[in-house]
């Protein structure tokens, strides 16, 4: 399992033509959270922070289209 899933779905949307650069949604802001995650990896209990702060991002996305959708 990839330690940064919101980053990798990220690029492949990118490299896909699904999303460009500009597309500044739920995704793009977990991705930064998994990539500010990279970056705190000397400060384990920050880039834990980091990981847990993209879930969360994903996941509340998840529960509004879950919503929107009913």
């Amino acid at each position: 399992m990839s330690r940064t899933p919101a980053l990798d779905a990220w690029r492949r949307e990118l490299a896909e033509n699904k999303r460009t650069k500009y597309t500044f949604d739920a995704l793009w802001r977990a991705a930064c959270e998994d990539m500010n995650a990279l970056e705190a990896t000397s400060i384990p209990r920050l880039a834990a922070f980091y990981r847990r702060e993209a879930r969360r991002i994903l996941a509340d996305a998840a529960k509004q289209q879950g919503s929107s959708a009913a």
